[in-house]
């Protein structure tokens, strides 16, 4: 997860399970794991939405302060925090590479840092 902090502006990332649970993550102190725990279930159940129609590449969430990027990795979820003006290009390719990486990991019980 850490080479997607060469682009420009990432914060950080996390990958979460088709549960919402934690199975990876590169974020600064700041997201402590109770607030991965509960942004992680709210995730999963509104890429479960996006997904209804078939699912897309990728989805980018615009918030005031950052915006979150979510990509599909197994039955699980790349989430990336960026600033707004990030360069979406370089975030799909980067994170086309991490999600085949992670692609085995998104299915275990396990947990990397």
């Amino acid at each position: 997860l850490q080479s997607l902090r060469d682009i420009d502006g990432v914060y950080g990332s996390f990958l979460i399970n088709a549960a919402g649970e934690t199975r990876a993550r590169d974020l600064p102190p700041v997201f402590d794991d109770q607030t991965l725990a509960e942004t992680g279930v709210r995730i999963a159940r509104l890429w479960d939405v996006i997904s209804e129609g078939g699912v897309p590449e990728y989805a980018l969430l615009e918030f005031s302060e950052y915006n979150l990027f979510l990509r599909r990795v197994g039955s699980g979820c790349l989430c990336v925090v960026v600033p707004a003006q990030v360069n979406v290009l370089a975030l799909r390719l980067a994170s086309k590479w991490v999600a085949r990486y992670f692609e085995p990991v998104a299915h275990k019980n396990t947990f990397l840092s």
